[in-house]
């Protein structure tokens, strides 16, 4: 069951990740990255690695992923109505994505993932949590105030392009 259910995120991962390369615009793209990140996430807690899986979902979907969308926001949705051949396709394509997701999301709740209190001895949160605060914790601030550097550049970005219109 754990082969299935790891093919099936696998799927699901590779899948997004390809669609959030191929879109043409900037918010479907953005979820597809959002899908390939929770992919990504439940990988991790398929490795039993449910600490770095959080991480991945507060960090990279909680963060990144709202960065982008915030900035798309920002600079507005591109004007035009898209072809009908190309509803179609999207109209396909959200239907095949749904199936997927919703076969990964059966199979991954009728496989059991083990909780916290099933980690065993290997699985000391404490000391990770203490270990990234007290030993890393000035490579966490470097690293707090690149993703403020980020977000700063988007918001400069966004604010310059519409002066330029």
């Amino acid at each position: 069951m754990t082969d299935l259910t790891f093919l099936a995120l696998a799927t699901v991962t590779v899948a997004s990740s390809i669609l959030a390369l191929e879109a043409r615009d900037l918010v479907y793209g953005a979820a597809a990255l959002g899908i390939a990140f929770l992919g990504m996430a439940g990988l991790f807690f398929l490795l039993d690695a449910s600490y770095v899986a959080a991480f991945q979902i507060a960090v990279y979907i909680g963060a990144v992923v709202v960065l982008i969308l915030f900035t798309v926001m920002l600079v507005g949705p591109q004007l035009g109505e898209p072809p009908l051949e190309l509803k179609r396709l999207s109209l396909l394509a959200a239907i095949l994505l749904s199936l997927l997701l919703g076969t990964a999301g059966a199979v991954s709740s009728a496989s059991a993932f083990p909780g916290p209190d099933n980690c065993g001895s290997g699985c000391d949160l404490v000391g990770l949590s203490n270990a990234l605060i007290n030993q890393y914790g000035v490579q966490l601030e470097f690293l707090s105030l690149v993703l403020a550097a980020a977000v700063i550049g988007a918001l400069t970005l966004a604010k310059t392009e519409t002066k330029a219109e």
